[in-house]
């Protein structure tokens, strides 16, 4: 009698766990302020076509999305919700690495700092910029600061495996193990094989260029370690613009120019 009554407990708590919970209507759940987050948040997952720099902030919620060959749009949760203006001419501050953008429209004023130093969110994603917001519309006594994080958005066709072609014009042999590099734009990676060991490194990438950091690497000797050796002096902690033509990506600074191939 008692394992029935027992059983038959246990059949009404699964039952009961296995019930779903009843689906709030969409107009209890979902605030204004909750649509304008959902807008912020996707603005920084789906990035629209032509922006090249973004930023984002925490609290409160915000973000910064700038097209240099069109505008930039300012979006919040706090007071002023929306600011879009056409892109000013840039401006260096003095002694310090960064870059300033002021905008005054009908909306209001726009004023964008990029500094050129490691930011990190509440959420620990490093971005390589850090960035302060001041906004002012013609209804506010005084402006309103934002802070946060940014990054220039890097050409997705980066993110692949590329095996070099050439150096300097000189074509790497065919019959040997090929340096490659990875480039992960969204971590700020980048991983890949000098010939003999594996290689990874920070990267920075901007509208048409990029920045390779210190590599660091396996110490494992093999007969390309001169190619190797050739390879990571030219790449290693060096600044290139990049282009491509076909499948074949050309890295390119002011002394070294390499050609990679896109690897299937």
């Amino acid at each position: 009698m008692m394992k029935n009554i027992s059983l038959a407990i246990a059949a009404l708590t699964l039952m009961s766990a296995c019930k779903e919970t009843p689906k709030k209507e969409v107009n209890e759940t979902i605030t204004k302020d909750e649509i304008v987050m959902d807008k912020v948040t996707k603005n920084q997952k789906e990035i629209p076509a032509g922006v090249d720099f973004m930023a984002s902030g925490e609290n409160p919620s915000w973000s910064l999305l700038i097209d240099f060959d069109k505008s930039m749009t300012f979006t919040s949760l706090d007071t002023p919700k929306n600011i879009t203006s056409p892109v000013p001419e840039a401006r260096i501050p003095q002694d310090v690495n960064a870059v300033n953008y002021s905008a005054e429209t009908e909306n209001g004023i726009l004023q964008v700092t990029i500094f050129k130093k490691p930011c990190v969110t509440d959420s620990d994603e490093a971005f390589s910029y850090k960035v302060r917001i001041s906004t002012k519309t013609k209804n506010m006594e005084n402006f309103k600061e934002f802070e946060g994080c940014g990054k220039y958005i890097g050409d997705y066709r980066l993110n692949d495996i590329w095996a070099l072609e050439s150096i300097n014009g000189e074509a790497v042999p065919t019959d040997t193990k090929r340096p490659n590099l990875e480039f992960n734009l969204r971590t700020g990676k980048v991983f890949g094989f000098g010939g003999c060991n594996r290689i990874n490194g920070t990267l920075i990438v901007e509208k048409d260029s990029l920045a390779i950091g210190e590599l660091a690497s396996t110490k494992m000797k093999c007969p390309n370690i001169e190619m190797e050796t050739k390879f990571l002096q030219t790449v290693n902690n060096k600044k290139f613009q990049f282009s491509y033509e076909n499948l074949l990506l050309t890295l390119k600074s002011d002394k070294d120019t390499l050609v990679f191939r896109k690897v299937d």
